[in-house]
């Protein structure tokens, strides 16, 4: 069956020319080797350093939560296709279907399912049984620590998301059953372990603290360790399947996406302890920068390591329920989060009574038009995104963000937070320009 270009709908001749002309225009590029180091790094460094603005954006107002990570990783999800097709290689790629979308955006955002602000006071020394009351002093180790856990689940289950769309040895469904299952049992032991054996991860627990109801901050503590136990559980029982079934390449992207985050979250923890310093900074944001930038450094040690294009032959062309739920899905769920939730954060931010009808009628706005251009691609049976549709959902993204980021009246914390994002912005679009837009000059040169 050949392959089909997505606006290639018979009797839509003014649609098809229209789209023709976007193609054109932001399908350009010239041959860069992306497995030669330099390109290789310059990737990283775009998801880097563009995971250091969506990960901030990703707890900025009106978001937060699994929400907000689904938008950091629908964000790293378009970039990582973005780059598997530039070259005209993607389909050689072996993470570079759409089932990778899906993988790196819900697997991101799995990872919003927990908590853990209680391990900020712990970082700085301090233990608080019902903040700010109650302060005690604490071994900054275990505030370490526990954010070096939390990074485990996060990282670790998006990379387990992502080896699942390609695994080395396909799995049948036995196979499925069993890997579902060694995650579902490495869930339930995890949140056994830590019912039973609490004491073997909070402070100060034989001293009978956590069973007094009027210490707030313990019983959060209590709490997040049973929310995220469970799913560091899910990513070990994932990983160990993928050890027993000796695919490697799962286990080293899995590894990698851990520690990556893991890492990131226990280093970029030292910010905390700016808190007090008489310095007036978001030094919150700038912990969350330090985890975007290194969860976006892992996702490009993966593609460089892992996602050459060494198929033998084009991959298979994808069914319908791989475009729909692969891409389709993602993209219209997503997107329509992230107006619901930049409304909402607009209406904190600025006080807007804008009431929930208004809400509803914002997103449906949105969504209609998306919903058109989704089930036009899902007809026409093209294997791809078009190449215009990754750039323009990064836009979207940034504009939001940047949206939610402007209160209205700007601190000397605001500058500097608008300023280090608009870093972020401007270096990652000048390196894709110097790498694959030879034809236009670089964004800082205009």
């Amino acid at each position: 069956m050949e392959r089909q270009s997505w606006y290639d709908v018979p009797g839509n001749e003014a649609i098809k020319e229209t789209f023709e002309n976007m193609e054109a225009k932001h399908s350009r590029s010239r041959d860069v080797d992306l497995s030669a180091p330099v390109p290789a790094l310059s990737l990283a460094v775009i998801l880097g350093l563009m995971g250091a603005y969506v990960w901030a954006i990703r707890g900025t107002t009106g978001f937060g939560g699994s929400q907000g990570a689904a938008l950091a990783g629908l964000a790293w999800a378009m970039m990582w296709y973005m780059f598997c097709h530039v070259d005209g290689q993607g389909e050689r790629r072996p993470y570079g279907s759409l089932r990778a979308i899906a993988a790196i955006t819900f697997g991101v955002a799995l990872g919003g399912m927990t908590g853990y602000g209680v391990y900020v006071g712990w970082v700085q020394g301090n233990f608080y049984l019902n903040f700010p009351e109650g302060v005690r002093d604490v071994g900054a180790w275990t505030g370490y620590l526990a954010l070096f856990i939390c990074g485990i689940h996060w990282g670790g289950n998006a990379g387990a998301f992502l080896a699942f769309a390609a695994p080395r040895y396909p799995l049948g469904l036995r196979g499925w059953i069993a890997r579902i299952c060694a995650g579902i049992i490495g869930f339930l032991l995890a949140a056994l372990i830590v019912r039973i054996f609490p004491q073997w991860f909070l402070p100060f627990y034989h001293e009978g603290l956590y069973e007094v109801e009027e210490y707030a901050t313990c019983q959060r503590a209590v709490g997040s360790l049973r929310n995220i136990g469970p799913y560091v559980g899910l990513f070990l029982g994932f990983l160990a399947y993928e050890i027993l079934r000796r695919d490697w390449r799962g286990v080293a992207i899995m590894l990698i996406m851990s520690l990556g985050f893991a890492v990131s979250f226990a280093l970029g923890g030292y910010w905390h302890t700016f808190h007090g310093s008489g310095v007036a900074l978001g030094w919150w944001k700038n912990w969350e920068m330090s985890i975007g930038l290194g969860g976006g450094l892992s996702f490009g040690l993966v593609f460089y390591l892992f996602n050459r294009p060494v198929l033998p032959e084009p991959r298979p062309l994808p069914r319908f329920r791989e475009r729909l739920w692969g891409a389709a899905f993602p993209l219209w769920f997503v997107t329509g989060s992230i107006i619901a939730n930049t409304w909402q954060g607009l209406v904190t931010l600025h006080g807007f009574e804008w009431t929930t009808t208004c809400r509803i009628l914002t997103v449906l706005v949105w969504l209609i038009p998306v919903t058109v251009l989704l089930a036009l691609w899902l007809r026409s049976k093209a294997s791809t995104l078009p190449a215009w549709a990754p750039p323009n959902v990064l836009l979207l993204i940034i504009v939001v963000g940047l949206i939610v980021s402007l209160p209205s009246t700007l601190s000397m914390k605001q500058y500097v937070l608008l300023g280090t994002y608009t870093v972020c912005i401007v270096v990652s679009a000048e390196l894709y320009c110097l790498l694959f837009l030879p034809k236009r000059q670089p964004l800082l040169n205009e």
